[in-house]
């Protein structure tokens, strides 16, 4: 059983979304990777099994994977492997039962699709304002007695969406999310047209490390001094929830968020100033037809901090772990984790026991990638074991014994393995291999792989604690 509360330390951040351009990737509510490709959307994922006749998709260095408008319809895939680019066309899904439900491009040839609610805002799917699902929310709206004043949107998921609001009573500015699923100390409850609403009361903070990083810098990584910076804060985070007996389960870079300075010394005109004019679109029936009760009238696209402000925050910055939903208490372990599965520990991946120490690995990963940009191992067409080939070829540990028979069954057919670069050696091209600038020295990088090294452990047991590392030089 997870833990329901974190006093303090649950935050909600800005998602930062911004437009959906053609045949680039995105994510749906399910966390679906999307196409769009001006007429429908598809999943990357799906897409992508018509794709796997490159060269390179087995191997290990995998560097990154583009993806463009081509001739006649077609989609244009593009990724760059150790032995170069690779490169092919492919048509994407064409019958409408293949789409993704609940989004409408009806002249599409293959057939018609059936009619329902639409919007111009890219945002959270229509769908999901349904009996059990979101609350339709308005801006300017006012909750729990006129104590709530909704200001903008923040952002949505599976489960919730997530408004900024000026608590009007205490001077504060908060973040509501709004939820179906859960019931937290700090809430209120308010009842619609869908159910009765759970709102979280939460730290309003900025955007997420991961939206900054690809929304702020053209060279898709963090100056040194950031990297050096979140690296340290992340680990004093981690010392301080292992002190506390709990395992956070999900570090990566989209869970840690900005802090936003002197935010509650904003007048209201100011906060909104950062924030953007909220930019809302009318949702249409089908034929224009009346809109159920269930739907708001408007949809509301996610606030994102501009370039000017996100600049401030960094002159100062400081970060919080957010988003406590795979939380555990260490003396209430779950049976698994669904961490991210680039930056999962094998231990997870194995189906062994755990603790806390999964957060380790996980942070070894997010120290590489917040200095290169990069996490260590593939994102996309990644499966366990693939993951786990690249943890062999990359990790100098021998893998444990327990999880050898496991390991050989998940290979099916055994394969020679590569002849891989090694952690030192792939941190260090990844990250002067390109034609971006270098902040770090070599000898950074060096020690920044020892530290690295250390965390990234194949037996829990021999991790470095966040102490032990914090106590080196490089920091």
């Amino acid at each position: 059983m997870k833990i329901s509360f974190v006093p303090l330390a649950l935050v909600a951040a800005l998602a930062g979304f911004g437009e959906a351009r053609n045949c680039t990737p995105k994510l749906d509510h399910c966390g679906h990777f999307l196409l769009d490709i001006g007429k429908y959307y598809t999943t990357i994922s799906d897409e992508l099994t018509r794709a796997t006749k490159a060269t390179c998709f087995k191997k290990n260095q995998i560097n990154d994977a583009l993806f463009s408008c081509g001739p006649n319809g077609t989609i244009k895939f593009k990724k760059y492997c150790k032995n170069g680019w690779h490169e092919m066309l492919y048509k994407p899904r064409k019958s409408p039962s293949e789409l993704i439900p609940g989004t409408r491009y009806s002249d599409d040839s293959a057939g018609e699709l059936p009619e329902h609610e639409r919007c111009s805002i890219d945002a959270e799917p229509l769908r999901r304002y349904e009996a059990g699902g979101y609350h339709p929310l308005a801006l300017g709206a006012v909750l729990e007695g006129g104590r709530y004043k909704i200001l903008h949107k923040l952002g949505w998921g599976s489960y919730s969406t997530t408004w900024a609001a000026k608590d009007q009573k205490d001077d504060l500015y908060v973040a509501l999310k709004v939820t179906t699923s859960e019931a937290k100390e700090n809430h209120f409850t308010i009842i619609g047209p869908n159910g009765s609403h759970d709102c979280l009361v939460l730290e309003l903070v900025g955007p997420n490390v991961a939206d900054v990083v690809e929304r702020h810098f053209k060279d898709s990584r963090l100056p040194s001094n950031a990297a050096r910076l979140f690296s340290k804060q992340i680990l004093q985070g981690l010392d301080f929830l292992s002190a506390s007996d709990i395992g956070h389960g999900d570090i990566h870079t989209r869970n840690l968020a900005l802090t936003i300075p002197d935010l509650h010394s904003l007048s209201e005109k100011d906060f909104m100033a950062k924030l953007g004019e909220p930019d809302e679109g009318l949702v249409l029936g089908p034929d224009d037809a009346p809109l159920p009760k269930s739907l708001p009238a408007r949809i509301v696209r996610p606030a994102s901090f501009g370039h000017r402000e996100v600049q401030r925050i960094l002159a100062k910055p400081s970060i919080k772990i957010i988003d406590f939903g795979e939380a555990f208490l260490s003396d209430d372990i779950p049976s698994t984790l669904n961490t991210p599965l680039p930056v999962r520990a094998p231990e997870i991946v194995f189906g062994d026991k755990f603790d806390h120490r999964v957060g380790l690995w996980s942070t070894g990963c997010l120290i590489f990638e917040l200095i290169t940009g990069q996490p260590p191992f593939d994102v996309i067409m990644l499966t366990p074991p693939i993951l786990v080939e690249q943890m062999v070829e990359l990790i100098d540990d021998e893998l444990p014994s327990r999880w050898q028979a496991k390991w050989q069954a998940m290979q099916g057919t055994p394969t020679q393995p590569d002849d891989g670069l090694k952690l030192h050696s792939w941190l260090e091209e990844v990250y002067f291999d390109t034609d971006k600038k270098p902040e770090f020295t070599k000898n950074d990088i060096k020690r920044a792989a020892e530290l690295i090294a250390r965390l990234m452990k194949f037996e829990p047991s021999l991790r470095a604690s966040p102490n032990d590392i914090l106590a080196e030089s490089w920091f």
